[in-house]
C-alpha cells in the first residue's frame, strides 16, 4: 500500500527468541500484544513532543532544512504541521492508523502517504543537478533498547501468569 510505514522488531534477536518461546508456551499473545501496542503509542507520542521541538531546536537536522521549514511554516514543531501523521501513530484511532493485534503478532504503523518520507528522509536522484539529501530522516517509529527490554518483561510476566493459571508452573 502506498505510504504505509511500519516497524518490525525482527532485527532484535533476543526479543525474537523470547517471543518464539512465549508463543510455544502459551500460543495466544493478544493480551500482551495489546499492552505492547499501548506502550508503543505512548512512547511515540512522547517522541513527537520531545523530538518535535520548534525549528532550530532539533540538532540532528541540517540547519538549511530547518531554516527553510521555519521560513515556510513559522515556529511549528519540526515533526508536526497538520497533525495527521502524529495522530495516526499515537493511538487516536483515526482512519490512517494501522493496528492489528494477532494471536502471535502485532502490526502497528500508519497509512499517511508521506510517513515513509519522514521516517527515511528523501534524496535527489543521482542524475539530478542537486545530489544528496533533500530532507533528513526524522524517525518517529522505532523501538529503543529500554522499550525492547520492557516488552520482553511484559511477555515474560504474561507467560508466567498464564502458566500459573493453567497449573503448569514448576
Amino acid at each position: 500500500m502506498v505510504g504505509q510505514d511500519s516497524y518490525k522488531i525482527e532485527n532484535d534477536i533476543q526479543f525474537k527468541a523470547n517471543l518464539d518461546s512465549a508463543i510455544k508456551s502459551v500460543g495466544d499473545l493478544r493480551f500482551v500484544m495489546g499492552e505492547i501496542s499501548r506502550d508503543i503509542f505512548k512512547t511515540t507520542k512522547q517522541n513527537f513532543i520531545l523530538k518535535g521541538g520548534n525549528s532550530g531546536k532539533y540538532p540532528e537536522l541540517s540547519m538549511p532544512y530547518e531554516e527553510r521549514k521555519a521560513r515556510k511554516y513559522g515556529n511549528m514543531p519540526i515533526l508536526v504541521r497538520t497533525g495527521a501523521l502524529r495522530d495516526s501513530v499515537i493511538g487516536r484511532g483515526n482512519s490512517d492508523t494501522i493496528r492489528h493485534i494477532g494471536r502471535q503478532s502485532l502490526v502497528q504503523g500508519t497509512n499517511v502517504e508521506y510517513g515513509g518520507y519522514i521516517q527515511k528522509g528523501t534524496e535527489y536522484p543521482s542524475e539530478s543537478a542537486f545530489t544528496g539529501l533533500k530532507m533528513p530522516a526524522r524517525k518517529y517509529l522505532f523501538i529503543d533498547d529500554a522499550q525492547s527490554l520492557r516488552f520482553q518483561r511484559l511477555i515474560a510476566d504474561f507467560v508466567a501468569s498464564k502458566l500459573e493459571v493453567l497449573g503448569r508452573v514448576k
